[in-house]
């Protein structure tokens, strides 16, 4: 029987993600304002003389009346709000849930990041044979029809979180660099910062995670001698971190990105058809591995996931980091490894100048001269960006002047975390209903499913709900969501 694919999920703990380096951004830049405090008091005292001005000029009656009714109307509403809160019980009872409801969903992302990575696994698959009353695979029907899978393929996308050339400002309220005197430590308010963030402990811990989870599932559950799951990651790359053999300089690391990439996909070259990478994919013993990352070769991994929003620029201005990726690029195409980027305007963004390296716009210079890479921009350029997602479909149905044939067809997006509840998947059935029949098929056949678990929990309470959501949805035929979980989500990552 085929397979179910969930080609962009995340395993991880959370030791993993750069989580300081999210809230420095949002306290520093959000609520910190960027002046020094004697071009404050400046503002301040121009903003007052411009006020005296404009009252002195144009003072009236009538401007008064306006401002003092203004004033009185917007004291009014928040006084009302407050009277609610306290003295309404089903508005103050409404507010109470919203907020328990949002606080549970926190604390139920934190709690599957707390817990070990094998074990989140096994608890995925108990939800999912609990939701649905699996005796075997799963099954997606609707209108007399069925479609039958035999294992849910996740592919967990890997982010390379390292702060190898982090360099953070010298503003009076950073941490320093460097030995802190006893007495600048008692008077500074964060003397300890992160100062790198190694892949290879979030490589080690999923791939022991994979291991634990066909070592020990069965102990948790009985009845079923055949794991739900086979599970092969994206590895994570910035090229940024890393230098490169014809070069000295670049990343501060001696870790070289001819290696990386020799090291996870070298014998990628001997798969000369998809079903012998296939073949070489499920050959691998997981239940064996030692937990040394040294024993990582090819075939642990499937694809690459680059991730923009911490510093990944998908197209250089020019120069060493512009050879970086053009290597990455000619590699991926030579060996036949996909690619997932992310593309929305959230996620982890660690600094503000990164925030366009995620645009589609950036990624179609990239494939102007690699028409060839097998690419997937994830979350279909977000929901709140209709841009970026028109600009992808518009990329997705570009064809080439010469050859009267689509210009990228190894190009693809998904829609992962665009179906945590069936509004979701109404905006995507009108956005794709905007096209003719012809184009909207073509859309459909490069559209992936993902769910973004572990992170979607932000708006989802468990993976079998958003799967639900999927089965259950209107918008999308029976046979166009066996495309995006299965014949789709099957070119992309083995076909090319």
């Amino acid at each position: 029987m085929p397979y179910f694919y969930d080609s962009h999920c995340h395993m991880m703990n959370l030791s993993h993600p750069n989580l300081t380096a999210m809230i420095k951004r949002f306290f520093y830049d959000g609520i910190k304002p960027n002046f020094t405090k004697k071009l404050n008091i400046i503002i301040a005292l121009l903003s007052v003389a411009s006020l005296f001005f404009l009252i002195k000029k144009y003072f009236s009656l009538t401007l008064l009346m306006s401002f003092l009714w203004m004033t009185t109307g917007i004291f009014m509403v928040i006084l009302i709000f407050v009277i609610a809160v306290i003295f309404i019980r089903p508005f103050r009872d409404f507010l109470v849930s919203l907020l328990k409801e949002k606080s549970a969903n926190v604390m139920n992302l934190l709690a599957i990041m707390e817990t070990d990575i094998g074990d989140c696994l096994i608890q995925m698959e108990e939800d999912l044979r609990d939701s649905f009353s699996l005796n075997s695979g799963l099954v997606m029907s609707g209108n007399g029809e069925k479609y039958e899978y035999e294992k849910i393929f996740l592919t967990p996308l890997i982010m390379d979180f390292g702060l190898k050339e982090y360099d953070e400002p010298k503003e009076s309220y950073e941490p320093r660099l460097g030995p802190i005197s006893l007495n600048d430590k008692i008077k500074s308010k964060h003397p300890y910062k992160v100062r790198w963030k190694p892949i290879v402990a979030q490589v080690e811990d999923l791939c022991i995670g994979i291991r634990d989870y066909y070592v020990h599932r069965d102990k948790y559950i009985e009845g079923h001698l055949q794991p739900l799951f086979q599970i092969i990651p994206f590895m994570g790359i910035n090229t940024k971190n890393y230098s490169m053999k014809n070069h000295s300089e670049g990343g501060g690391v001696s870790m070289k990105l001819e290696d990386i990439l020799e090291d996870n996909f070298g014998e990628f070259k001997n798969d000369v058809t998809p079903q012998q990478r296939r073949k070489s994919i499920d050959a691998i013993e997981w239940e064996k591995f030692n937990g040394d990352i040294e024993s990582v070769g090819s075939h642990y991994f499937l694809g690459i996931k680059v991730y923009p929003p911490l510093g990944f620029d998908p197209w250089p201005e020019g120069g060493f980091e512009r050879e970086k990726v053009c290597y990455l690029y000619e590699y991926c195409i030579e060996n036949n490894i996909p690619i997932t980027a992310h593309c929305s305007p959230g996620g982890f963004l660690v600094r503000n100048e990164y925030k366009d390296f995620s645009s589609p716009y950036k990624w179609e210079s990239v494939l102007k001269k690699y028409g060839k890479l097998r690419l997937n921009l994830a979350h279909f350029g977000g929901v709140e960006k209709s841009e970026w997602r028109k600009k992808i479909a518009d990329m997705i149905l570009e064809v080439d002047q010469k050859s009267g044939q689509y210009a990228y067809d190894n190009f693809y997006t998904d829609i992962s975390y665009q179906g945590v509840d069936n509004k979701s998947y109404i905006k995507l059935q009108r956005f794709l209903d905007d096209y003719d029949s012809v184009k909207r098929r073509r859309l459909v056949e490069r559209i992936i499913f993902g769910t973004d678990f572990m992170i979607n929990l932000q708006d989802i309470n468990a993976y079998s709900a958003y799967l639900n959501y999927f089965f259950q949805t209107d918008a999308l035929t029976l046979e166009e969501k066996d495309m995006l979980c299965n014949k789709n989500a099957e070119r992309f990552l083995y076909v090319g």
